[in-house]
């Protein structure tokens, strides 16, 4: 008799967690062995009793508490198979999700349960495969990452040429001040102010301040230019 595909599920809304539970439960050759409503309990309860595949939320306690829960169970068994069910089907949260453990695949909460089952099955027998949509997301987002790994090795080369002038210029510049305001500010001409504005350009390569704080912004740095000169 062929053993049975053990099944820890993780989900934070109690009647979606039972309902799944249950019809898990009535399905020939598998066996609920987890069953939790966090992303801490579910990876406590793993360390205790092992599981084959995980059927979990990504959004639990957290935004992304599956994708952390998953990093740690995949780092204690990296063979288990997480199967990350959500309503999520934003690029950056698929690409999170499928780097998080060694053995991932996705479904999506609409699905019904028969669905669900036969992607576990399909998941326990390596014959799990992802949706087209999702890799193109996927391949989307790694495309995004890679671009935005290249803009902060480029600002981190230019940020050896700012100076601290220039970097208080451009917190002012974030703070949405103008020209005019940094040039009472710092009591000054603006013509001084203007100047400067057009020498950061020039380290940029850029034509406008509009490229810059765009850029900044991307990069989620600006907190650096908040810090003490």
């Amino acid at each position: 008799m062929a053993e049975s595909i053990r099944v820890a599920v993780a989900e934070d809304i109690e009647y979606l967690l039972n309902d799944i539970c249950k019809a898990l439960a009535k399905e020939d050759g598998i066996e609920v062995v987890a069953r939790a409503r966090s992303g801490k309990e579910i990876v406590r309860l793993l360390e205790k009793e092992a599981a084959d595949v995980v059927l979990m939320d990504i959004e639990m306690e957290s935004d992304s508490a599956g994708i952390r829960a998953a990093e740690q169970i995949a780092s204690n068994a990296p063979s288990t198979i997480i199967l990350f069910l959500t309503v999520h089907e934003e690029e950056e949260f698929i690409y999170q999700a499928f780097s998080s453990a060694p053995n991932v695949d996705y479904i999506v909460k609409s699905a019904s349960y028969e669905e669900i089952i036969q992607k576990i099955i399909d998941c326990y027998y390596g014959r799990n495969r992802i949706a087209p949509e999702i890799a193109k997301k996927i391949t989307r987002e790694f495309s995004r990452m890679k671009k935005k790994e290249q803009k902060m090795n480029y600002f981190i080369n230019v940020s050896f040429a700012i100076t601290a002038s220039e970097r208080q210029l451009i917190r002012m510049l974030l703070e949405g001040k103008s020209v005019s305001g940094i040039a009472r500010e710092r009591v000054v001409e603006v013509s001084t102010v203007k100047s400067q504005i057009n020498t950061l350009l020039k380290k940029f390569h850029m034509k406008r301040t509009k490229e810059i704080l765009t850029m900044i912004r991307s990069l989620s740095i600006e907190e650096i230019f908040y810090r003490d000169d």
